[in-house]
């Protein structure tokens, strides 16, 4: 491919269709991809597209030879395929686990922040009332000493 049309190439936009059958990936692995925030793509019309320029960055388009690479021409066998699947699962059942700690521990802690608000709440009310009938007590205190200047002059 000559730079030019290696250039015409990186500009090309494709649909999930044409960049499915471009890469070998199916439509839904491509799909997901876009989903997940790995493969840039925009939406036009009733289709989405992704550009050749995205599809090579990604490493599923080599832009040389409009081809994938050669590695995704090579399915890797089904054992090993099983194997990352299940240390996948392995890696993801630890971090739920320690997602589901680290949930418990911030959980008892809220309970525990609530539980001493709720006191602190209870007190400042009490406080207030006390502080109320204070003001009571010294508003009545007051009236009785203005009448007793009054009574004096």
């Amino acid at each position: 491919m000559t730079a030019r049309s290696e250039a015409e190439t990186a500009t090309t936009r494709y649909t999930i269709a044409e960049a499915s059958r471009l890469t070998g990936l199916s439509k839904r692995a491509l799909a997901r991809r876009i989903e997940r925030g790995g493969l840039p793509a925009a939406k036009i019309g009733r289709f989405r597209y992704v550009e050749a320029r995205d599809l090579a960055e990604a490493g599923l388009l080599n832009l040389a030879t409009g081809q994938p690479p050669e590695w995704a021409k090579h399915k890797p066998p089904p054992e090993t395929v099983a194997r990352e699947l299940v240390q996948t699962l392995v890696r993801q059942g630890i971090e739920l686990h320690e997602l589901q700690l680290a949930f418990g521990a911030l959980s008892e802690e809220s309970r525990r922040d609530d539980r001493e608000l709720r006191e602190e709440i209870t007190r400042a009310r009490a406080e207030r009332e006390e502080l109320r009938s204070a003001l009571r007590d010294a508003e009545t205190r007051i009236a009785e000493l203005r009448r007793r200047i009054e009574r004096m002059t």
